[in-house]
């Protein structure tokens, strides 16, 4: 997606608040969101990437066909990140030693955490999270990987904001990329 005249864009390079993820050159960051239309059966994942002074924002539309709710969605974009996270990972030359991915799923340490969960949903995600991370770490050893809630970090953050908005185009567009 091209970013160059994004106003979101525009806005986190002068926000001192985000400034210094942008100029991080060993950590990567990546905000991560999933949008759900329940009634119109569409769903999405995005991801926004911050690396070395660039920004990379990367969405698809999810092929499911039934709402599992917000926390199942959101592991789909957590597990969507970690995929871009990899592609990024083999065609850098000089690759991050750190990645933090951001999501908004306030349950989502829960979920790594707990063995046994009172929904299958929760059980569902945190099965296909638990598989995505080993293939991630099969993958990418040499990157330490934090998935952290992202609490007051999401206020007016403008970085968040483009993964929002962009699950949200590739939920209600036509074509699965």
């Amino acid at each position: 997606m091209d970013l160059n005249n994004n106003p979101l864009v525009k806005k986190a390079y002068a926000s001192p608040k985000l400034r210094q993820y942008l100029l991080n050159k060993g950590t990567m960051f990546l905000y991560c969101d999933y949008a759900g239309f329940a009634l119109q059966n569409a769903y999405g994942a995005a991801c926004c990437t911050v690396f070395n002074r660039t920004i990379r924002l990367t969405a698809k539309k999810l092929p499911i066909s039934k709402d599992y709710g917000s926390n199942y969605g959101e592991v789909l974009a957590i597990i969507f990140s970690l995929d871009t996270l990899a592609a990024a990972y083999a065609a850098l030359e000089h690759p991050p030693k750190i990645a933090v991915v951001y999501t908004d799923c306030i349950r989502i340490s829960h979920l790594l955490a707990q063995r046994n969960h009172s929904q299958t949903r929760n059980e569902l995600a945190r099965t296909e999270l638990s598989a995505a991370l080993a293939t991630f770490n099969s993958k990418c050893p040499a990157i330490t990987l934090q998935i952290k809630y992202i609490s007051k970090h999401k206020k007016n953050n403008d970085l968040h904001r483009l993964a929002h908005n962009a699950a949200r185009e590739a939920a209600r567009s036509l074509i699965l990329s």
